[in-house]
């Protein structure tokens, strides 16, 4: 309790509790951490915990823990479960694995005019991350395909998904290509880009004055009050 409370749990909006991947016991690792779940639980009882698991089967144990709540955002990431289904979606897309593996992993790459094209592509796809950036008011009443289509075209932003709010505002859920959805004011979007600075022009377009732009990094802040 006394660590507990020295960190400020009961203040805290969240506490991640991440395991050792490279322990020789994954069992004891999970038990280890499985008993410092409980601790946090009894001791705050309506904290939101994520928990970083090594085996699948020891999920099971968490539900027997009376505050740990899936509604309230407590959660649970197993890695051999993202290994496996890694892997099992590579073989319903193949080079899926390769893909999210690169987009949360940091690379640092350098093209070069001898590479194959192929390989100067892949190398800039490495760099790429997964950000999130409020979509201007020029997008707003867009289906989602016609916002992800300006995004490519003219902002050289790859657009994902969406944050979907229900008709009351209280709730909202990740659509990913949603088709028939239409962006509604100050919607998130989910991008893959190069750095954050890129995906801040999806903030800043404006269709009164970027309409006719041409090259994407001059689209800036404007004063224009549309």
């Amino acid at each position: 309790p006394i660590d507990l409370q020295r960190v400020k749990v009961h203040e805290a909006d969240a506490c991640l509790v991440l395991a050792n991947k490279y322990c020789q016991d994954p069992d004891a690792e999970d038990a280890a951490n499985i008993m410092r779940v409980i601790s946090i639980k009894n001791y705050s009882d309506d904290i939101r915990v994520i928990i970083q698991l090594m085996q699948y089967h020891n999920k099971a144990y968490l539900l027997n823990i009376p505050s740990w709540d899936w509604k309230r955002g407590d959660d649970v990431i197993c890695l051999a479960e993202l290994k496996l289904g890694f892997i099992a979606q590579s073989c319903l897309a193949p080079g899926f694995s390769t893909m999210m593996a690169n987009l949360f992993a940091m690379r640092s790459y350098k093209t070069s005019p001898d590479m194959q094209a192929w390989q100067n592509d892949y190398l800039c796809g490495t760099g790429c991350e997964m950000y999130t950036e409020t979509l201007s008011p020029s997008f707003v009443a867009m289906t989602f395909p016609q916002a992800s289509e300006l995004c490519f075209s003219k902002l050289k932003l790859l657009l994902l998904a969406i944050e979907v709010k229900n008709e009351e505002r209280t709730d909202s859920k990740i659509a990913i290509n949603p088709k028939a959805t239409k962006i509604q004011p100050n919607t998130q979007g989910f991008f893959i880009a190069q750095s954050a600075d890129e995906v801040k022009r999806a903030w800043y377009y404006c269709k009164a004055c970027h309409d006719d732009i041409k090259d994407e990094t001059l689209i800036k802040k404007c004063k224009c009050k549309n």
